[in-house]
């Protein structure tokens, strides 16, 4: 067996140095979680929103750096990492009825407020979201309407969120459980 000592000698010096803060590889920058940590931290809890639980397909949760976004999402991740996506986490929802209303929760992290802000106003141009998410102004929240509910995109601090939700028979229902589903992210984000 031949052992590549170049490679070897990379992989000591971040085990050393430590991956996120040493630039070795694709990991996030210092002051950025990893992507576990991450996820843990934006994670819903079965609960937490009444009558809301994770869903119970083996990948309703996904955590990963920006650059392993492709594997989440089939081709529009350059839309993500080419404005600085560092991580991300998708989690899948079931709502109070369970048969039709469900809601995918994406958070991620920019490395910077303004980053995170250029992502918010990409997306808001791209879709022409128009939709109101009380009580937030359209600088940092606003929705798109989609068949059957609503997709809403916000950003606080370094984070980039989207929250869309389906099986509600009327835009306004939809926009008020967006609401609460911000305000809880809004409180995870310090």
């Amino acid at each position: 067996m031949q052992l590549d000592t170049r490679r070897t000698g990379l992989a000591l010096v971040c085990l050393l140095f430590g991956l996120g803060s040493s630039g070795c590889g694709s990991s996030p920058t210092s002051n950025t979680l990893a992507p576990d940590a991450f996820g843990q931290k934006y994670r819903f809890a079965d609960n937490e929103l009444p009558n809301w639980s994770q869903n119970s397909a083996s990948n309703a949760f996904w955590t990963g750096i920006g650059t392993d976004l492709h594997l989440k999402i089939d081709g529009g991740e350059m839309a993500y990492t080419s404005k600085g996506c560092l991580v991300a986490m998708y989690q899948d929802l079931v709502g109070p009825d369970p048969n039709t209303q469900a809601c995918t929760v994406v958070a991620m992290d920019f490395g910077t407020n303004d980053q995170a802000n250029a992502m918010f106003t990409y997306e808001q141009q791209l879709t022409q979201a128009s939709v109101p998410i009380p009580p937030y102004d359209a600088s940092i929240a606003i929705g798109e309407s989609v068949l059957g509910g609503v997709t809403a995109f916000a950003h606080f601090k370094a984070s980039y969120f989207e929250v869309q939700l389906t099986g509600y028979a009327d835009q306004g229902s939809a926009a008020s459980v967006a609401a609460l589903f911000l305000q809880k992210l809004q409180s995870k984000t310090n």
